[in-house]
């Protein structure tokens, strides 16, 4: 009787199914983030209580009619998008692990640009809030207008982490290279 089959689900069965559930988890999550993104804009209240306070800047200075915050959308957008970028690259990946392609050039292509994703999105991230508090101050009266510019330390794990992903892209890449060297030797 084999070891093996004590141990549950053969190693690639338990990749598939995880890959089918992180598939799931990627668009649940991109839908909730553009919903959830939009939710915060079209409510004066919502962007008092999370934007403006994010920034720090004082409520008397922000303007937030309807073409403020439609705006302040799109400006938010920007780095939603390049994160959504990466979440397709992510669910790409996993199609790919799914189908049993892990080791290959292409699944370490794919986790270099998710790495290079996140951290695109990072490096945004103070230049977006720039943005907003420029955008949300424009209609304040002269000297009350605020430019804000943040980088947190959340934002340095994020870009950590963006970095370690890249890391282990380039180190992937370079065994799927002497893999296939070996192949071709043999």
């Amino acid at each position: 009787m084999s070891n093996r089959n004590n141990h549950g689900p053969e190693p690639l069965q338990r990749i598939r199914r995880l890959s089918l559930i992180m598939q799931v988890v990627i668009v649940i999550g991109a839908v909730f983030a553009e919903a959830g993104l939009l939710w915060v804009w079209v409510s004066p209240s919502i962007v008092e209580n999370v934007v403006v306070a994010r920034l720090q800047i004082p409520l008397s200075d922000v303007t937030l009619d309807g073409p403020t915050r439609a705006l302040g959308f799109l400006v938010s957008s920007l780095p939603l998008m390049v994160i959504f970028y990466a979440l397709y690259q992510a669910f790409l990946l996993f199609a790919g692990y799914r189908k049993g392609e892990i080791f290959t050039s292409e699944a370490s292509l794919r986790l270099r640009r998710i790495a290079l994703g996140i951290i695109a999105a990072v490096a945004m991230s103070p230049f977006v809030q720039a943005a907003l508090s420029v955008l949300l101050t424009a209609g304040a009266a002269p000297g009350r207008k605020h430019l804000v510019l943040q980088f947190s330390f959340n934002d340095y794990l994020v870009a950590a982490l963006g970095g370690l992903l890249l890391a282990i892209a380039l180190v992937m890449a370079e065994a799927v290279r002497i893999a296939k060297e070996n192949r071709e030797i043999i």
